[in-house]
């Protein structure tokens, strides 16, 4: 018996071992390595892959799904989720085209604002009226998906007099595209606020430890409301772009950033358990499934067979990244 505990200690000691030496690797560098790989195999399947032209489109699909997967990255820092940005995508889409006309310019920060709007919403549903984020936010994406249809029923273009309002998104500067632009300067905005400044780091802390968080003084309400508003601001922005770039709204358009928000964060290494990852992460997270997206089907894989190899991907981010120590022992 005494011989039996001793080799489940050793075994024990040995589970700990490797995971303290698995963790002191970033799971930042997993991503950046698949993302090379992930490259270099489809360049050798179509030299195209890496032309201009092609990466120039891999990166403006990413900057807009790095968008809406900033704020979605917020709120899983904090061990929640936000399952309400496809459906604020295609709100605001609707509302923006419906609207660009009457306002003009106005129409960008209205649009903003009413994101952040529904993401202060969304975070009280969880800090105020105990409803676990899963839940609320399906519920608020269904809202407005039907909000969307109430707006506008069916796909609406943008009045051709009002096109050049629409300049701010699809223009140039220093023939870079402004899409991309905008994605810079998103992205380190939400560095600066979650870097530096009190608010931003009580996302990491609550996400980390939400009880010694509460003990060390930290506003747990405000934190969690503070990482939803940013996550409606994301979607928000996201449903800006995605309706200058298309020059028309749709109520149904952001259904595919439900999923895709999530998958950019935890295959960039931000662990669903709360507490680990961050901007860069989710950068080269948006980066690498847009770089899969397009390349699957530059080389001609089956799209039939790229969900496969998408949810391989997320699984095996899955493993690399998520936090053990927050989970009961089953034996």
């Amino acid at each position: 018996m005494a011989e039996t505990r001793e080799d489940e200690a050793t075994s024990t000691q040995r589970t700990a071992a490797v995971g303290r030496q698995r963790k002191q690797i970033p799971a930042l560098y997993f991503t950046i390595a698949l993302l090379v790989v992930v490259g270099f195999a489809f360049y050798l399947g179509n030299r195209n892959f890496l032309s201009l032209y092609n990466i120039n489109t891999i990166t403006s699909f990413a900057a807009v799904l790095l968008m809406v997967s900033l704020g979605q990255m917020c709120t899983i820092l904090i061990g929640g989720i936000d399952l309400s940005v496809g459906g604020l995508i295609s709100f605001v889409s609707v509302v923006f085209v419906v609207t660009i006309g009457r306002f003009g310019q106005w129409t960008y920060p209205l649009c903003i604002l009413l994101g952040g709007f529904f993401g202060y919403l969304n975070g009280n549903l969880l800090t105020r009226i105990k409803i676990p984020s899963f839940i609320g936010t399906l519920g608020m994406g269904g809202i407005l998906v039907s909000l969307a249809y109430l707006v506008s029923a069916r796909p609406v273009n943008v009045p051709s007099a009002t096109y050049k309002n629409l300049n701010l998104v699809n223009g140039e500067l220093f023939g870079v595209g402004n899409v991309l632009w905008i994605g810079l300067i998103v992205l380190a905005l939400f560095y600066v606020l979650l870097r530096f400044t009190a608010s931003g780091r009580n996302v990491f802390y609550v996400g980390s430890n939400i009880k010694m968080s509460w003990m060390s003084g930290i506003d747990i309400t405000k934190t969690r409301n503070f990482a939803f508003v940013l996550s409606g601001v994301g979607a928000a922005i996201a449903g800006v772009m995605v309706s200058s770039v298309r020059f028309g709204g749709d109520p149904s358009v952001g259904e595919p950033y439900i999923l895709n928000s999530i998958a950019a964060v935890v295959v960039g290494g931000t662990a669903l358990t709360g507490g680990t990852g961050g901007v860069l992460n989710t950068l080269f997270g948006a980066l690498l499934l847009s770089a899969l997206a397009n390349g699957m089907n530059v080389v001609g894989i089956d799209i039939y067979f790229q969900q496969t190899i998408l949810g391989l991907m997320i699984i095996i981010s899955v493993v690399l990244t998520f936090d053990r120590s927050k989970t009961p022992i089953i034996k």
